[in-house]
């Protein structure tokens, strides 16, 4: 839209998901991946919001999800890029998704993120 600017350049990766009490096989962690893939665009347009758009970093959030999924409770944050609107936009985002049911019932995750933006 008008006077919105364009999304940064930045690849945004999912590098690790670890399924508090496990298992962290493949199946545990699919409906995780497949609730949040759909929406690692909208996480890289946050990066706009980071005070220093030269360097990535890696971000990690801890999510609690119901046994019925649903939307997750953000239960931990750590960040390696910094501004509190690009950690605002990012918990938004995370908090917006609708998460597949769970394999193993509720389930607390901790996943993490790396944001590399492009080179010019």
């Amino acid at each position: 839209s008008v006077g919105e600017a364009p999304p940064p350049d930045v690849e945004v990766k999912n590098i690790g998901m670890h399924i508090g009490g496990g298992p962290n096989d493949a199946v545990t962690k699919g409906p995780i991946k497949r609730s949040v893939d759909p929406h690692m665009t909208e996480l890289g347009a946050c990066f706009a919001k980071a005070e220093d758009q030269e360097k990535g970093g890696d971000v990690s959030v801890d999510l609690r999800i119901e046994a019925a999924g649903g939307k997750a409770e953000l239960k931990k944050y750590k960040s390696a890029i910094a501004g509190a609107a690009f950690r605002g936009c990012v918990e938004t985002v995370f908090r917006t998704i609708e998460f597949e049911k769970p394999k193993t019932g509720a389930t607390v995750v901790s996943y993490s993120l790396r944001f590399t933006p492009k080179k010019k």
